[in-house]
């Protein structure tokens, strides 16, 4: 073929009246589609659990999350000279603790 008739046949299909209908029809078809969708309506249910959520975030946050008991007594201990420390349990908690890594 011919650049010629390449190019008149690219500028047929360009203007051609059936293309811009498809498209048209395309495009109504799509509008009515989108508002078939937006007319509906979503729900949402909570478990008990998930409703509960909010109230544990708070009580959490409200925390410290020291045992204040459990300082009080370690640092009596130490203060006392009653604390003492087993260093091979010491040793091994370590080690455990590296491989971990």
């Amino acid at each position: 073929m011919s650049d010629m008739n390449i190019k008149s046949l690219v500028q047929a299909a360009l203007t051609s009246s059936r293309n811009v209908d498809v498209r048209d029809k395309n495009t109504t078809e799509k509008s009515q589609n989108v508002q078939s969708i937006e007319t509906q309506s979503d729900t949402i249910s909570l478990t008990d659990a998930a409703s509960q959520l909010p109230s544990l975030q708070q009580t959490i946050s409200d925390s410290s999350g020291v045992d204040s008991e459990r300082v009080e007594s370690l640092k009596s201990a130490i203060a006392d000279g009653s604390y003492s420390v087993d260093v091979t349990e010491l040793a091994h908690n370590m080690i455990s603790f590296e491989q971990g890594l």
